[in-house]
């Protein structure tokens, strides 16, 4: 039978301890069983070192006296480092695409910043920014270059070189988005990498796009919200007025024309605020729905409206305001028929916003002092006064920063024969005469 290292001494100290207790020893029993016990945890903890020293140094002296395991250690230590660089070198990438993106908060240079992104990654010939809105696809940025897509996955990597790439940015929306990359090809920072890799990176690239684009979407609300008049649809006074100064200082080629609802008052005295307010809302996408996409319409007031006609000579407004007004006073969604008068002015050479909407407004007023339910073209009182035909970044690619004209007022009895005649988009009878303006709009 083995005997341990540890039985002798315990079996000693346990006798001594029980001998002191016989004879009345309590203290030295006490010390005995302390000291037993002592001893035998410092015995313990010296076995374990004996036991795992030499132990814990053998890998080591192994690696040391075998070149191979240390050859085969060192690789393995090289690329675990490889992949850390690579995971470094990708998030450093994603970081910086997030951070050029977060200034991005226009629609308009969405597509341009998120390309931009991609194109660290996958160089393409176009690209489309495309939301799904009202039962169709609308490009943001721009026209569309290809065809939409069909969306089924949140990354689409193209099949073959030269093929297409889809990121699903919907979550972005509130439907459907996407962004699509033309004909791409893979960039030299994705060479070599597995298509795990690549899919990994577009999956990254696409959660940061899709933050972004909700942004733009959030900001684009906030816009509207300041922006539009939530009664008629139009656009705010201040958006109106800033968008005026806009075009008049760069010396664009403008006409106004300040639109107010005859007799409203007596709409409100009839039908109470809920008529005046549906007049209001009906006579706003009545002048909305006659415009081109350029032109803007705005509340100017209570029952007033400021129409801005970019690049519109004066009979080409003249016609515009005749169809306005022509088509208030067919509305049939009103408590009672509604007409409006207008004052239509033409943006002269260095003339502030301000002068010209002055110089329509009197014009409304001489329209209001005529009888009501017309258009009224604001007189030139300066014989010297010079009128803007040509747009100056035109002027300037012709190499004349003159193009100016006397201001010449469209012949009065035309614009009448045509409101007599109720189609206001058709063309004169007679052919008018030779003319340096550009054609007027339908």
């Amino acid at each position: 039978m083995r005997i341990s290292a540890l039985s002798l001494p315990i079996t000693l100290t346990a006798a001594v301890a029980g001998t002191a207790v016989l004879q009345g020893a309590w203290l030295y029993g006490a010390l005995a069983v302390l000291a037993l016990f002592g001893g035998t945890l410092a015995s313990i903890s010296s076995r374990r070192r004996e036991r795992g020293g030499p132990r814990a140094g053998t890998r080591t002296i192994a690696l040391a006296t075998d070149p191979r395991l240390l050859e085969l250690k060192r690789h393995t230590i090289a690329d675990e480092l490889r992949v850390l660089e690579d995971a470094q070198d990708l998030q450093r990438g994603v970081f910086e695409v997030s951070a050029e993106l977060v200034g991005c908060v226009e629609e308009g240079d969405a597509r341009v910043r998120f390309t931009s992104a991609m194109r660290r990654y996958w160089s393409c010939s176009q690209a489309d920014l495309l939301v799904w809105e009202r039962g169709s696809w609308r490009s943001l940025g721009g026209e569309a270059s290809g065809p939409a897509p069909v969306l089924g996955r949140p990354v689409a990597l193209p099949e073959e070189d030269g093929g297409d790439l889809v990121l699903d940015l919907s979550p972005g929306v509130d439907g459907q988005a996407a962004l699509v990359l033309r004909q791409t090809t893979v960039q030299p920072s994705l060479l070599g990498r597995t298509i795990a890799d690549q899919r990994y990176v577009a999956e990254v690239l696409r959660t940061q796009l899709s933050l972004s684009l909700r942004r733009v979407t959030l900001y684009g609300g906030l816009q509207s919200l300041a922006r539009i008049d939530p009664l008629t649809g139009t656009n705010r006074r201040w958006y109106g007025e800033a968008r005026l100064r806009e075009l008049v200082d760069a010396g664009e080629v403008v006409a106004v024309a300040m639109v107010d609802i005859d007799y409203f008052k007596r709409v409100n005295d009839e039908f109470g605020h809920a008529g005046g307010d549906a007049v209001l809302s009906a006579v706003g996408c009545a002048l909305m729905g006659h415009l081109r996409a350029g032109d803007l319409v705005c509340r100017y007031g209570g029952e007033e409206f400021l129409v801005i006609l970019p690049d519109t000579p004066p009979k080409g407004a003249a016609h515009v305001s005749e169809r306005l007004r022509a088509s208030v006073a067919a509305l049939t969604t009103v408590p009672r028929q509604v007409t409006v008068s207008i004052g239509l002015a033409a943006c002269h050479q260095d003339e502030t916003a301000e002068v010209l909407i002055g110089r329509a407004d009197a014009a409304l007023y001489r329209a209001k002092e005529q009888g009501r339910n017309r258009v009224e073209l604001v007189d030139d009182e300066l014989a010297d006064s010079f009128l803007r035909t040509t747009a100056r970044k035109n002027r300037k690619a012709h190499g004349s920063d003159t193009g100016l004209r006397r201001a010449v007022r469209p012949d009065p009895a035309t614009v009448q024969a045509e409101r007599a005649q109720g189609d206001l988009s058709a063309a004169p009878s007679s052919p008018p005469p030779p003319s340096s303006d550009p054609p007027p709009r339908g």
